[in-house]
């Protein structure tokens, strides 16, 4: 449980000043991502992988694939989507999946996507009462994704590390 906090503690170090600085200008400070990307890998140096792995490469294993998983599956999100999804997400979910590790990446991924979503929609909820129009449909919108796929991640690991 303590390495779980110290892990929880650490990725949020560097998850919540990427999104509220993504939040205000549509960017991603890679420099800093990493970093943090630098220290998780340090971390699992000295303190394996707290959760159950069956890849044992200095405790890294678990979370290697899980990145490149990660980049694998954001990558060709950004393909799908027409480059909507920018490369900073790309590169900020390859981070993220270092520290919920695999199969929990595709979790933290999935609950990102449906939190985004709903964000959206709400977003056009909000504009469409405010212009008195039954519904709006915005085909060009950004949103900052990296708040999003930092919920998704700390929403997987307290789910799933906590109830199941």
């Amino acid at each position: 449980m303590q390495t779980f906090l110290l892990l929880s503690g650490l990725y949020l170090l560097f998850a919540l000043p990427a999104s509220i600085y993504d939040s205000w200008t549509f960017r991603v400070p890679l420099w800093y991502i990493g970093i943090g990307a630098i220290s998780l890998i340090v971390f699992y140096v000295f303190h394996p992988y707290p959760f159950s792995s069956s890849f044992k490469v200095f405790g890294l294993g678990n979370p290697l694939v899980a990145a490149i998983s990660a980049g694998l599956l954001y990558f060709f999100a950004r393909l799908l989507t027409g480059g909507a999804l920018g490369w900073g997400d790309v590169i900020f979910g390859t981070f993220t999946a270092l520290y919920t590790g695999f199969p929990l990446v595709f979790f933290a991924t999935a609950f990102a996507a449906l939190s985004g979503l709903l964000f959206y929609l709400a977003l056009a909820v909000r504009d469409s009462w405010s212009k008195k129009q039954p519904f709006i449909f915005r085909p060009i919108f950004a949103i900052p994704y990296i708040p999003f796929i930092t919920f998704g991640a700390i929403l997987s690991q307290v789910l799933f590390r906590f109830f199941f």
